[in-house]
């Protein structure tokens, strides 16, 4: 049995703090050249990720969003989702990925964003 499964039963986080600088470190070395990432100011545990062309200031853009669930045992990555159109419950029910966060012992969370950008188109925001 792999060393990363008998640890399966162990969380992979054991604060907000570690679960932070895990991500922040993670997006870091992953993003390809022209992309950045940003810590949300106001929710924890939440970061963007867009191309550069794509001003954090500007209104209008694409992105990825990733979430750490409360529980610390959830990594969630939104893509795909769109805000064009009547707000209705295709808005409300949002496109994602989510990871078992012990499986980062195996799938690092660099390794997901990789596959994510090259698979999953981003959210497209005030498209509208």
């Amino acid at each position: 049995m792999p060393e990363w499964l008998k640890q399966y039963h162990k969380p992979f986080f054991r604060s907000r703090k570690e679960a932070e600088a895990y991500v922040t470190n993670e997006l870091a070395r992953a993003l390809p050249e022209g992309w950045a990432y940003r810590k949300s100011p106001d929710k924890p545990l939440i970061w963007s990720i867009r191309e550069e062309k794509f001003k954090y200031a500007e209104v209008v853009g694409e992105d990825y969003t990733v979430r750490i669930s409360q529980s610390l045992d959830l990594v969630i990555v939104e893509h795909g989702n769109s805000s064009a159109g009547c707000f209705g419950l295709h808005h409300a029910l949002l496109n994602a990925s989510v990871i078992d966060a012990v499986m980062l012992r195996e799938f690092p969370l660099g390794v997901c964003v990789k596959y994510l950008l090259a698979h999953h188109k981003p959210n497209e925001w005030c498209a509208t």
